[in-house]
Order: structure tokens, then sequence, then C-alpha cells
């Protein structure tokens, strides 16, 4: 349970892609604080991911392979990475956790490292529960909308410095720090190894069953995106499990794209006849 003793740590990866199974974490940075905003310490290594950054990731965050060279590899960064967590007590913070999630997973079981059992936040998960109704959840963008930012560099460290900022912001919306944990705890609480807590609605997941077994149109209220909360109709192609997380592959009949849809997040759904 978190309480006004907790200790939080935000925390971000820079990776060599977006797909957990194939890529490698070439930045990994974590910033240690109290409820009370006081900051406790700070943690940021790159790490040698063994291959080629690609173009695309180096034109995100401009880690190059010459400035990773010569770096420590994750066997090595990952353990002391997990030493400045501490104890399973802290709580994690991160923007679109399960991303990170998913990075520190693979590279674990890679290199055969035993993850603790740490309660991780989603920074989006709190900042829909303070602001429901933004257009876009983009770190960045919300942290500019808010005056939490100037310039980005896309960092580790600066992401995660972001997520302090925002954390703190949203939970303003809050005045006593009992009500202020009280809201973290009714949060999903994710974690390494499995990186959710989610009750999805059986109803829910067998309209969605039925819909692909007869190939039938859904429509959906989602929870996200630019047509957030209108309804829209999708053709269901696949519902998988992704990290923990049940995610539907469907065909968008307003965009004509697919697009993927987290289960949880779809408010309403029904067979359209």
């Amino acid at each position: 349970m978190i309480d006004k003793d907790t200790i939080f740590i935000a925390f971000d990866t820079e990776t060599t892609g977006l797909t957990a199974s194939d890529g490698r974490i070439v930045e990994i940075a974590a910033l240690k604080f109290d409820f009370h905003e006081n900051e406790i310490a700070r943690f940021s290594e790159l790490v040698n991911p063994g291959m080629k950054i690609p173009t695309a990731a180096m034109n995100v965050h401009h880690i190059s392979d010459e400035e990773v060279a010569d770096k420590p590899m994750i066997d090595i960064i990952l353990p002391k990475f997990l030493d400045f967590i501490g104890n399973d007590k802290s709580v994690l913070i991160a923007q679109n956790a399960i991303f990170d999630i998913g990075f520190v997973n693979h590279e674990a079981l890679r290199n055969d490292i035993k993850l603790p059992g740490n309660t991780i936040l989603d920074q989006i998960d709190l900042t829909r529960k303070a602001h429901p109704n933004l257009i876009s959840y983009s770190l960045e963008k919300i942290c500019r909308l808010f005056n939490l930012v100037d310039t980005q560099t896309h960092r580790a460290m600066a992401d995660a410095v972001l997520v302090k900022r925002l954390f703190f912001h949203c939970l303003k919306k809050w005045i006593a720090i009992d009500d202020k944990a009280l809201i973290l705890n009714e949060l999903y609480h994710y974690s390494f190894g499995g990186p959710m807590i989610v009750k999805i609605n059986q109803g829910l997941l067998d309209i969605i069953e039925t819909a692909l077994d007869k190939g039938a149109k859904l429509e959906i209220v989602y929870d996200g995106g630019s047509m957030r909360k209108t309804p829209r109709q999708i053709i269901p192609v696949v519902m998988y499990n992704r990290d923990g997380v049940m995610f539907l592959t469907a065909q968008c009949l307003v965009s004509n794209t697919k697009k993927q849809f987290r289960v949880d997040r779809i408010k309403q759904c029904e067979i359209v006849k």
C-alpha cells in the first residue's frame, strides 16, 4: 500500500526500437524522491546494446553507436539499477510503463537476472485520473501544456524528471496526502515480470471473442486516441496478451486503418447486427 512514507522512483529507458523481444536498452535512468517532492538520489547509465542502433531510434534519442561503444552491457547495468531501486517497498513510476517494463523484462530474461516485485504505476493512468479530457497524453505535450518544460531532450533522465514534475502536478488535484495515497492505490498496479493487475469484465471478453469467431463488427467506445469516448465501429482481427496486458488489433472503419486497442480501456462494446 502507498502511504505518506512511500519512496517513489521515476524511471525511463531509451532503446534500439519499439519491440522489447528483439530490441535492447541503450540508456536507463531513475530519480528517487519522497511524497514531499524531496529528491533523494539519481541513477543514469548508458548501455552498450551489443548491436547497431537503428537510425530511426537514434533520431529520437540522439544516442550514437560511438557514445555507447565503450559502455558496460546490460548484464552489468541492470543489477546496478536494481540495487538503486532497493527494497520492494519503493514504488516506481513511468510514462507508458508497459513499454519500459517490457524492455527490462526481456533484458532480465536474456541475462538470467531476477527482478523485484515493486509496484509500478503508469503516469498516464494518473494523468487521465486528474485530467480526463485531454486530447493527447504524450509526456512532452502534457508537460508543455502545463508549463512544466521549456525544451525536451528526450533522454532517459530528462524524461524521468518530467515524470516526477507531472506526477506532483497531477496530485495537486487532491489536497491531503492521505487522499493522494488513496488515489494512487486505486490506479492499476504493474510490476516487473507481470506488469498489470487489471480486472477486465468477462462479459466484454465474451463479446470480443464472439465477434472474432463470427467475423462480426463491433461498436466500441474507447478511452483513448483522437476519438476518445466517441462511438466507432471496428472489425476485430486478433486479441493477444503483450507483457501481461490484453490488446485487440482491429480494422477501424472510421480511419480505415488497423489499430491496437487496450482491452481494459474499452468502456462500451456491442456486436453490430
